[in-house]
């Protein structure tokens, strides 16, 4: 995997941590479903979420709570603070620099628009070729169109693009079947749980979030720590990685 002369990076995972917008949303819901049904309780709700979070249905007698109003309604207030949550992984706005000094750096990534602010709040705008976000495009991350808008803005053959995440669905999967070299970024827990979250409600998430981030099973696609060891790579740096 040589002679790659771009860069695609996830945001989420990959520059800043998804668990606190995550986190936060999912005590909202809870806070918001009790009130309109206390009969619900904490056990219902760890049970609600672990089914979403592995894609199986709720049962008929009891609706999904992470599909309800009360869910919509925590979500619009978790994009409202969206820059509030945000929380940088060590180094990565540092490597994101490095890296869009020494070749074209975009971020692909399904994020809400609120996270545009973010990467503009950061400096980060300034310095990427381009940004390619699934709210403004209306395609989404796991179908490979995303990365392909990508392509076409940066003028490259699939091959010339390395693409970084950290989820073998959405990231890993897409970037093989176009042609691109990947990179996975492996999980990490550096992250400030936003206050007010139960504790069994982190852990539960916990949990399940550690099956969604697992390494793929290619030893072909180089796994790193993080972005900022990515960027200190001289590989990467040359483009060989």
């Amino acid at each position: 995997m040589t002679g790659h002369s771009a860069i695609a990076l996830d945001v989420g995972g990959v520059i800043y941590y998804d668990e606190p917008f995550e986190l936060a949303w999912l005590q909202g819901t809870f806070d918001l479903a009790v009130t309109g049904d206390p009969s619900i309780t904490l056990r219902d709700f760890i049970e609600d979420t672990e089914r979403f979070y592995l894609g199986e249905n709720a049962p008929a007698e009891r609706p999904s709570i992470l599909g309800s109003p009360a869910a919509d309604e925590s979500w619009v207030r978790i994009r409202r603070a969206w820059r509030e949550l945000a929380q940088e992984i060590p180094g990565s706005i540092a490597a994101v620099t490095g890296l869009a000094l020494e070749m074209p750096t975009a971020v692909v990534a399904n994020q809400p628009p609120e996270c545009a602010d973010v990467l503009a709040d950061w400096g980060l705008t300034a310095v990427l070729k381009t940004v390619v976000l699934d709210c403004f495009e209306g395609v989404a991350k796991p179908d490979p169109r995303l990365l392909g808008l990508a392509l076409t803005r940066l003028g490259i053959a699939p091959a010339e693009l390395l693409v970084v995440g950290n989820r073998v669905d959405h990231d890993v999967a897409p970037a093989l079947s176009l042609g691109c070299p990947a990179v996975f970024v492996l999980q990490e827990d550096g992250y400030r749980t936003p206050s007010g979250v139960h504790a069994d409600i982190a852990r539960a998430y916990r949990a399940l979030r550690a099956i969604r981030t697992v390494p793929p099973a290619d030893d072909d696609v180089p796994r790193v720590a993080s972005l900022a060891d990515l960027a200190a790579s001289p590989l990467a740096r040359a483009g060989a990685l």
